[in-house]
């Protein structure tokens, strides 16, 4: 069963909002980790992996744009996963160093993908 647009105008636009802050703080995240990151040498694997992520938060945030509803909701159950996990690693003191500079980021992915899936006010 393909996932079919939303045809709502009002819930088209929190879906175009979610597919923006999706890559826009993805973004912001890449940034952060990669700032915390201890300094290394970037090849060409390194860097072919970095652009693959990068096309796939495009193609994914262009898809939410789009409105497909299933896409947010799976990625809302996904972000809300990494919202437990990195609290819990706060939590008990094994966190990354970036992990409270970036939950934030989570939060607010999570947010915005859950209001265009569950039409959320």
């Amino acid at each position: 069963m393909q996932d079919s647009p939303v045809k709502d105008a009002d819930v088209l636009k929190k879906y175009r909002l979610a597919g923006y802050v999706f890559l826009g703080l993805n973004l912001v995240y890449f940034g952060l980790v990669y700032a915390f990151l201890p300094p290394f040498h970037i090849d060409l694997s390194t860097a072919a992996s970095v652009g693959a992520l990068v096309v796939m938060v495009l193609v994914l945030a262009w898809y939410l744009r789009k409105g497909a509803r299933k896409l947010a909701i799976v990625l809302a159950v996904i972000y809300a996963g990494r919202i437990l996990l990195s609290s819990y690693t706060m939590a008990t003191g094994e966190a990354f160093a970036a992990v409270p500079f970036v939950l934030p980021c989570l939060v607010l992915t999570f947010y915005f993908l859950a209001r265009a899936a569950w039409d959320w006010a």
